[in-house]
């Protein structure tokens, strides 16, 4: 449970802190917009706690409605598992969930190499 608040949490915080104004003036507000960052939080497993991976490349991608509303966001990172997260055999994650008005879903998988990835999608339910 604490997982999902976390990841709520910091969905809901992304999801609200995208302006609808924050395209180019030559840009209709609906075109998607994308952006990337550095860091996410990664684990190995459901029993894992979250670390935070300062290396790991982060891409969102949102699309907006002609009245620059929110309609869904795509969220995809890769990383790489920290000291103390290593794993014996490979970890897969699928979980459905609401955030506010946007129906999600997420995956996470790790490998015993080390290598993280999530990826998130949320459309508009109403």
């Amino acid at each position: 449970m604490k997982r999902i608040i976390l990841i709520s949490i910091a969905s809901a915080a992304a999801l609200a802190a995208m302006p609808a104004g924050a395209v180019p003036e030559n840009k209709p507000v609906n075109a998607a917009e994308q952006i990337r960052n550095t860091g996410c939080i990664v684990r190995g497993g459901e029993d894992q706690p979250y670390q935070f991976d300062a290396e790991c490349e982060a891409k969102i991608t949102n699309k907006r409605d002609k009245d620059g509303v929110l309609q869904f966001q795509v969220y995809r990172d890769k990383g790489t598992l920290q000291p103390g997260q290593e794993i014996d055999t490979a970890f897969n994650f699928r979980e459905d969930s609401t955030i506010g008005p946007f129906e999600c879903t997420t995956v996470e998988t790790a490998t015993p190499g080390g290598q993280y990835s999530s990826f998130r999608h949320c459309r508009r339910a109403d």
